[in-house]
């Protein structure tokens, strides 16, 4: 059985890409473009996993995912990351410090996501 999944990813395109992996492995997936949008869907759609890009332009990924651990303490976090100036290990690093319960560098295989994911 599938899992509910919150993708929150900003650009486009790797939100689409990782929602159709996601679907191709069976789970149910939602999209948001903004940490905002993708706190109040989770809260809504009572999803099991959220994918959290932490370089976003409305709020802060490693903000969202301190925000979501506290208040959905169940919730299975995946935070991602491309970098940005520093690179993506040290948001990673910062992201499991918040709760993040996995990391994953971007570009995201499908197989590495399933893992990440579960079940």
């Amino acid at each position: 059985m599938g899992k509910t999944v919150c993708v929150i990813e900003d650009d486009e395109l790797v939100r689409a890409r990782l929602g159709d992996m996601l679907r191709e492995d069976g789970h149910n997936v939602f999209e948001a473009e903004s940490a905002d949008r993708g706190i109040d869907l989770i809260r809504a759609e009572r999803a099991d996993v959220a994918v959290v890009d932490i370089l976003m332009p409305d709020r802060d990924g490693l903000e969202a995912i301190g925000q979501l651990r506290r208040t959905r303490p169940d919730l299975r976090i995946i935070a991602i990351s491309g970098g940005g100036r520093v690179g993506p290990d040290v948001y990673l690093n910062l992201a499991r410090q918040v709760g993040a319960d996995a990391s994953l560098t971007k570009p995201i295989g499908q197989d590495d996501l399933r893992a990440a994911v579960g079940g």
